[in-house]
């Protein structure tokens, strides 16, 4: 049997699990629009933002 072959993943831990979701076009824009800026994909950056968010809702 041949080795694996395919991009490994950039974690730790491979991204398996999926979530569809709806969203306007200015959401979908806003969000390319920090991906952009911050040089990171669209699914980085919506998690960076679930990061401040959970950070935010935990000090309290």
């Amino acid at each position: 049997m041949s080795p694996r072959t395919g991009r490994p993943p950039l974690q730790e831990t491979s991204r398996t699990e999926k979530l569809n979701i709806r969203l306007t076009k200015k959401e979908k824009e806003d969000i390319q629009y920090c991906s952009d800026i911050l040089g990171i994909s669209r699914t980085d950056t919506i998690m960076e933002g679930i990061g401040l968010i959970k950070n935010k809702i935990t000090k309290k």
